[in-house]
């Protein structure tokens, strides 16, 4: 009779969560972005929640549980979309910090002023929870005060800096590297003062940041939110992370890494490309530049030289190749203008995988022990491929330095040396290595939220306090000023013995000379 209670208590947790409503806000423009959403919210739809998705990407066929709410006017120019990234590989770093946020910008707009989000708001829906992507969007957490939901903002990129101003998580620049630099954790003293000195800017970059998007919804709702009710909307943050791709760092309760949640155990793969892959006797080899740059925006020359390659190899060669054809196309390569890449990469036939490096295609080549040719074009992928070159399974080659040499070079080197196989092998299995599915995590969180209708039980008060207490410069200054204060008074005690003792010494030794007299 004792479990009694505990089978009641279980029941009404679980009632507690069936049903919910829960809204996703997905308007990104990035296909690699979307995956994350779609899969997390058929997830939680085949667990009973009705849910909602608001993006530019709605589902070909429909699904129980699932609505679509179509974000129009975000990818209706992907070629200018395409440029713009081909603009950022160009002008570097730099390049990204002024084009980046002014797309994202542009992309937000676009979905505060959207028709069909505009019906939702005004027709009474409520929902229990809002999961939204997290990438330079603040303005859409003014939806979380509108409906009166918790906020979970899924962070695709991991622990960027942003979500720890709203979550107060450890960001200490000793040892953590910024988002965006390539720093290792043991950092000399110059790299610590240079990531001490982004750790600074970040702060004001943010700031702006926020005021931005404060006076977005000013303008599209007529109200003010504050920073720290940005922060009160947000119940957690799931994090796309994982210490065997990223440095490990510390977490907060209401950051929960699920780094490698979309990879499925198991998925069907189209026949033409199950064929050609079990064709392959000698291997196979997978080249993708991700969803937001093009293959068919290469140089000619580049495209020239990588066929070139392609022909003289063994192996059977995958192509994502954004059209019908390609010119002098060798017969061992297969083009496709869409490619199941997690499925592609857990057959055991691939040898090497050809990538941008952006972090979902990092993870599923870890995930699949696939060593990875690296062809950074912009943003943290610049970050991911020399990270993944330190950690030993990859090589790096940049679109300038890429022709037929070097090309053909990069490809047998990591082909042929066992080592780089070994050591995402040991990488794989740390990331799989994990107390629970990382997908089964997530859902546990955003169920966890519905249960207690939000996560202020999860936040520490960090958040709240201003700078110089949350780094005790207040408290350092009262130290040291105390400390200081008893040095000082020593000393003065000090030179006033000595200036005693000498005046003794001095009426002591004249007192000596009149005697002597």
């Amino acid at each position: 009779m004792k479990e009694v209670p505990v089978i009641v208590s279980v029941l009404l947790s679980l009632s507690v969560v069936q049903g919910a409503n829960i809204l996703g806000i997905w308007f990104h423009g990035g296909r690699s972005h979307h995956i994350l959403g779609e899969i997390l919210f058929k997830e939680l739809a085949r667990r009973g929640h009705n849910v909602t998705m608001a993006s530019p990407f709605p589902l070909k066929e429909a699904f129980p549980n699932y609505t679509d709410i179509y974000l129009s006017g975000i990818l209706e120019d992907q070629e200018s979309r395409s440029k713009i990234f081909m603009e950022m590989k160009e002008g570097g770093f730099s390049k990204t910090l002024e084009v980046m946020p002014a797309l994202i910008k542009s992309q937000t707009e676009i979905t505060l002023a959207n028709k069909e989000m505009k019906r939702l708001i005004n027709s009474g829906t409520k929902f229990d929870v809002i999961i939204m992507d997290w990438f330079l969007n603040l303005a859409i957490l003014y939806f979380g005060k509108l409906w009166r939901a918790p906020i979970i903002p899924v962070a695709s990129f991991g622990t960027v800096d942003i979500g720890t101003v709203f979550t107060g998580n450890p960001e200490e620049p000793s040892y953590i590297p910024r988002f965006g630099v390539d720093l290792p954790q043991n950092m000399s003293f110059q790299q610590r003062v240079f990531n001490a000195f982004l750790f600074l800017v970040s702060k004001v970059i943010i700031g702006n940041y926020i005021a931005y998007h404060q006076n977005l919804i000013k303008k599209h709702f007529n109200d003010t939110m504050t920073e720290e009710e940005m922060s009160d909307t947000i119940a957690l943050i799931l994090s796309n992370a994982h210490y065997s791709f990223e440095s490990p760092r510390p977490y907060v309760p209401n950051i929960i890494p699920i780094g490698g949640f979309h990879i499925p155990t198991s998925e069907n793969m189209p026949k033409k490309f199950q064929d050609f892959l079990d064709s392959a006797d000698n291997g196979a080899i997978f080249f993708s530049l991700g969803s937001n740059v093009k293959s068919t925006t290469l140089p000619a020359k580049t495209l020239q030289d990588i066929l070139k390659v392609f022909s003289n190899l063994p192996y059977k060669i995958i192509f994502k190749w954004e059209d019908e054809d390609i010119k002098d196309r060798p017969k061992n390569v297969l083009i496709s203008k869409w490619c199941p890449q997690n499925a592609i990469l857990a057959h055991n036939n691939v040898k090497l995988f050809i990538s941008h490096g952006g972090l979902l295609s990092t993870i599923e080549a870890i995930y699949h022990a696939v060593p990875v040719l690296g062809i950074p074009i912009f943003g943290d992928q610049k970050i991911n491929i020399p990270s993944a070159v330190k950690k030993g399974y990859a090589v790096q080659l940049n679109l300038e330095e890429l022709n037929e040499k070097t090309f053909s070079n990069a490809i047998n080197e990591l082909i042929d040396n066992p080592r780089y196989k070994d050591k995402v092998e040991k990488l794989s299995f740390l990331l799989k290595d994990q107390p629970l599915p990382p997908m089964d995590t997530a859902v546990f969180w955003v169920e966890h939220v519905i249960r207690h209708k939000g996560g202020f039980h999860l936040k520490n008060y960090g958040i709240r306090l201003p700078w110089y207490q949350y780094y005790m410069v207040d408290v350092i200054f009262f130290l040291t000023s105390i400390i200081f204060s008893i040095l000082a008074f020593t000393y003065i005690i000090i030179r006033k013995m000595i200036t005693i003792f000498r005046n003794k010494s001095d009426i002591n030794g004249q007192n000596g000379k009149v005697k002597i007299n």
